[in-house]
């Protein structure tokens, strides 16, 4: 069950000690239905432990993981911590707190003139299709929206001086008023921020506790609104992180760890405790944002230039691609309705897990989510109060789960979800098995939907990538979805249930800085472009040894650049390993014709081009690299049970094998399951699954050989026909979110 070790060693196994000047690294990634725990052991084996999350306290969960993780390890809790070098966590807590309107109550401080710049919200809506969809709710409402006299133009220039009074009539309004978070953004701030550091100082010291944060500190780039809903954003959600960070702080120090505690940002990088508050808002996507880096290794393992990752947890589904070696990266992202300019992984996410509820609507359709059990009851077969059919029930009913090793140490119960599925199924005026199965291909096809969105809309062919599949719940769904999509091949890492929590322990210390050039002169020669980004490295030595970085720290070096007359730019990366000369000021502009082309179908080379941004990413080892874990031996595959499963519309007789002690390169053919203590991946007819030196799983269908699958994703050969008709299992369902 939970708390197994995913490649063990018998010279080092649990109460080994960890050698003198050599320790542990624990990750934590704290989801909204389970908290997943991986330990690394000097030697490079792991130790992997998921366990409820407690979302009225989240450092309860974490606590108890610890302790679960030092008993499997033959430790008390102290000596554990006692010899572990480094802690890395990913949170949800600014996620919930965003998604569930519970963040901090904030004002705002900007021009006047400008009161209703985020409220405005750029005239413009979301979906500019849905003529009755409204936005979300403010993140400040106007009442807590104050203005100072002051005005800075477009060239950086001072117009209008700082009315301080004016700044302090404010911070008695908000004084009055309760806030507990006060964001500032000035008009043309990133061109002068002197009124800004001003009126946030003048805040602080009129308001003691209250947390501020200023647009000039936190995104220094052109845009008002973005950069005003950033600030908000982080003024929302900072004394939340902040307070929860404090809690985490105490209650470590109580179990007497004294090391370094990082938290992983939405930049897939990790910071500091107190840093992490000071910029919550890069926290948004913690959790999610560690999976890339526990997929690059394995993707580098296998030769593949270009991937889909998918993480399908208990709450959410969540999708980022890998190209050339690399997760794209977006400045322009949305996250709860809300625009935010801060560079984040580009992951997509939607309701879709384990514990999402299924419900029919007033039609007799069938949806699943994007509403989830959560942890607390959680899906009806935990047996824990909950009475509504989710996707794990239906799951268990096919047979595709053990009802007696679940994580955590859940023993499912299969009456409980025969009961919750069976009410749904009479709604539907169809059988229990019928209504299980409908269950499972509705979530799939949302799902599969999510990943050709992720494809499709850049102009790229899902067919050419491999399926990354990680999470609880994601082996036992990814097979079918790459069916759907055409996709040839899916790759279930080890531990796949706690990719994100892996990928943790090979994050780097990650700073992005920004100079804009919007005011300034939008066509700089080199010489300009070099000396901006020279600065942007000065910012980033004096950060990261304040970070306390030890090791060599490299410089990626961007701009953003567009055709002129255009709104939007395009991000492009200087050739590693370059000067930012003229010669390598020519190679990004040809490259940003190129992804021009590749994302919007034409370039036009021939136009002119400006400037609107230069960016640095500096990245730091966190931590020295420790030792991989020992590969497997091959030798006979031998089922360990067998069990009936769904497939092709009827249940059969399928082998059962266990992925922690399968041996390397032996094939398999489905229809069969594969089971961990943390997930189950399900292989059906028509595909074969073999495991590769370092324990990952590789799924592909029987009519081809694993080489020539892996040889033309390397190539990017042209993708086999689409699939034809009546591959993916019929039945008319709906797809769709929640009203």
């Amino acid at each position: 069950m939970a708390g197994r070790m995913t490649a063990p060693d018998p010279g080092t196994g649990p109460g080994a000690d960890p050698g003198p000047g050599v320790g542990y690294r624990i990750a934590v990634d704290v989801g909204g239905t389970f908290t997943d725990l991986v330990l690394r052991r000097p030697d490079g084996t792991q130790l992997v432990h998921k366990t409820s999350s407690t979302p009225e306290d989240p450092t309860v969960g974490f606590v108890a993981g610890l302790h679960a993780l030092a008993a499997a390890e033959g430790r008390e809790v102290r000596d554990l911590l006692a010899g572990t070098d480094l802690l890395v966590h990913g949170t949800t807590i600014t996620t919930n707190a965003l998604l569930t309107g519970t963040g901090a109550r904030t004002g705002l401080l900007t021009t006047e003139g400008l009161r209703d710049v985020i409220l405005a919200r750029q005239g413009s809506r979301d979906d500019q299709f849905a003529s009755k969809a409204a936005p979300p709710p403010p993140l400040v409402p106007r009442h807590l929206i104050e203005t100072v006299r002051e005005r800075v133009d477009s060239t950086g220039t001072v117009v209008t001086p700082l009315y301080e009074q004016d700044v302090r009539r404010a911070a008695g309004r908000f004084r009055a008023a309760g806030v507990e978070a006060v964001a500032v953004s000035f008009l043309f701030s990133y061109l002068a921020p002197d009124h800004e550091r001003r009126a946030a100082e003048i805040l602080e010291a009129e308001l003691p506790g209250v947390f501020v944060t200023a647009s000039c500190r936190l995104v220094p780039e052109v845009r008002l609104f973005e950069r005003t809903t950033t600030t908000a954003l982080n003024a929302y959600v900072g004394p939340i992180l902040r307070g929860y960070t404090e809690r985490l702080a105490r209650r470590l120090a109580d179990l007497g760890y004294r090391r370094p505690v990082l938290v992983l940002q939405s930049n897939g990088g990790v910071v500091s405790l107190p840093r992490a508050a000071e910029r919550a808002v890069e926290t948004l996507l913690s959790g999610p944002a560690g999976g890339p880096a526990a997929v690059a290794p394995v993707l580098a393992a296998l030769g593949l230039p270009q991937a889909m990752a998918m993480d399908m947890g208990g709450t959410s589904f969540e999708v980022s691609l890998s190209r050339r070696g690399r997760t794209e990266t977006t400045s322009q992202g949305v996250l709860g309705g809300h625009s935010i300019c801060l560079p984040i992984l580009d992951i997509a996410t939607i309701g879709a897990g384990g514990g999402s509820v299924a419900w029919a609507t007033a039609g007799g359709m069938l949806r699943v989510g994007p509403r989830s059990a959560g942890a607390r009851p959680g899906p009806a077969s935990y047996g824990r109060g909950g009475t509504e059919p989710t996707v794990t029930d239906a799951d268990l009913l096919l047979g595709y789960l053990d009802e007696a090793a679940f994580s955590d140490g859940i023993r499912l119960s299969r009456a409980a979800a025969a009961s919750a599925v069976g009410a749904l199924a009479e709604r539907l005026g169809i059988g229990l098995t019928e209504a299980a199965a409908g269950i499972h291909r509705t979530v799939n096809a949302a799902m599969a939907d999510r990943l050709r969105l992720s494809t499709v809309r850049r102009g790229l062919d899902p067919r050419r990538f491999a399926l990354v599949a990680a999470g609880g719940a994601g082996p036992s769904h990814a097979v079918e979805m790459a069916r759907e999509l055409g996709v040839p091949l899916v790759v279930v890492p080890g531990a796949a249930s706690v990719l994100c929590a892996r990928g943790m322990l090979h994050a780097d210390l990650v700073r992005y800085y920004v100079h804009s050039f919007a005011g300034r002169d939008p066509h700089p020669p080199a010489t300009v472009l070099e000396q901006a980004l020279n600065g942007l490295v000065q910012q980033a030595e004096a950060d990261l040894r304040e970070q306390g970085a030890t090791g060599a720290v490299s410089y990626t070096r961007f701009a953003d650049v567009r055709y002129v007359g255009q709104v939007h730019e395009i991000s492009v990366a200087f050739a590693d390993g370059t000067r930012p000369d003229a010669a390598a000021v020519a190679d990004l502009l040809a490259r940003f014709h190129l992804e021009h082309e590749e994302r919007y179908g034409y370039a036009q080379p021939e136009l002119a081009v400006e400037f609107v941004n230069v960016r640095l990413l500096a990245r730091a080892p966190a931590a020295p690299p420790s030792p991989s874990p020992p590969r497997r031996v091959s030798g006979a595959a031998v089922p360990i049970a067998r069990r009936q499963a769904w497939f092709e519309g009827g249940y059969r007789e399928v082998d059962v094998y266990d992925l922690e002690t399968l041996p390397a390169h032996r094939r398999v053919e489905g229809p069969a399951l594969f089971a961990h203590p943390t997930t189950t991946l399900v292989v059906p007819p028509g595909f074969v699954a073999e495991l590769a030196d370092d324990g990952s799983a590789l799924v592909h269908p029987a009519t081809e050989a694993l080489d020539a699958v892996l040889d033309r994703l390397r190539r990017g050969a042209d993708p086999r026909p689409a699939v034809p008709a009546g591959a993916v299992p019929a039945g008319a369902v709906a797809i769709g979110a929640a009203p």
